[in-house]
């Protein structure tokens, strides 16, 4: 492939964060980690939920991508974090043309929200909402809705990533190995902030270049492909330190959870999650 010629791939991009709204969402009453770790747990439980009602990973990362946006311009304390994550599925079903109940929501994420950072499979218990249940529901979507001006346009990387991989004439046997890995870094990147900071087709390369190293596969027999797709190794590279960055709070949560502490989930989570990291910063 000639890297001096970009490939005609159509170019999807995203809304993404700015500087000012970063630096907005900072000042908060809420440290960075704790920020990081809010994104995180919601942006698991938007996997564990999507997985429990059995929805395609586009319509599941649309659904995180949402949730990390409204929580940049909003941030944690006005809303629990059970109420956004259902709305942003509701939204993202919407978007993504997959019918699914309110009801049916509301049981997966309640689910979900009994052990927050597992893998996902359980299946929906039969439990029934009130009408005022799933009018919170309509009230969170709505107001997802207008903090972000009803601009619900979302690119997932999953597509751009097989693209990729057949515009580089990856043989078949290579390229389902290095898909599966790939697309498992993009769902990493689901909960995290990575995928408002960085472009789909960022996020994609990244992720084939981290699966092709993991799976000890040289492409293009070490040309610099990744400029064909208009990705430089600065944004990688940073894309790849935030991925360490999650699996680090991955850890930190689970640690947490294991020694008996209630995940981050209400407003009055936060609250005493803020207390908390007070009490330990003063000694």
């Amino acid at each position: 492939m000639d890297l001096h010629k970009r490939v005609e791939l159509t170019r999807l991009t995203n809304a993404l964060a700015t500087p000012s709204q970063l630096q907005e969402s900072q000042t908060r009453g809420l440290t960075p980690s704790l920020v990081s770790s809010l994104h995180f747990l919601g942006g698991s439980l938007i996997q564990i939920g999507g997985a429990i009602l059995n929805i395609p990973a586009p319509a599941i990362a649309t659904s995180a991508i949402i949730f990390h946006r409204f929580h940049l311009l909003a941030g944690f304390f006005e809303s629990s974090i059970r109420d956004t994550v259902a709305a942003s599925l509701y939204i993202a079903s919407k978007t993504c043309e997959i019918p699914l109940r309110p009801n049916a929501i509301l049981a997966a994420v309640d689910t979900a929200c009994e052990d927050p950072l597992a893998v996902g499979g359980k299946r929906i218990p039969k439990r029934k909402y009130s009408h005022a249940s799933t009018e919170v529901l309509d009230h969170w979507e709505l107001r997802i809705l207008t903090t972000l001006a009803f601009d619900m346009h979302v690119v997932t990387p999953y597509t751009l990533c097989f693209e990729y991989l057949v515009a580089m004439n990856v043989d078949n046997e290579r390229q389902k190995i290095i898909a599966q890995r790939a697309w498992n870094y993009i769902n990493d990147t689901m909960k995290t902030k990575i995928c408002i900071l960085h472009q789909p087709n960022v996020i994609a390369v990244t992720a084939i270049w981290l699966a092709a190293r993991e799976a000890d596969v040289e492409l293009l027999d070490g040309e610099k492909w990744w400029e064909a797709f208009d990705v430089d190794t600065e944004d990688m590279g940073h894309v790849v330190l935030l991925l360490r960055e999650g699996r680090n709070i991955a850890i930190r949560e689970r640690d947490r959870i294991v020694s008996g502490r209630e995940p981050t989930l209400t407003i009055d989570d936060v609250k005493e999650r803020v207390l908390e990291e007070a009490s330990l910063s003063s000694w």
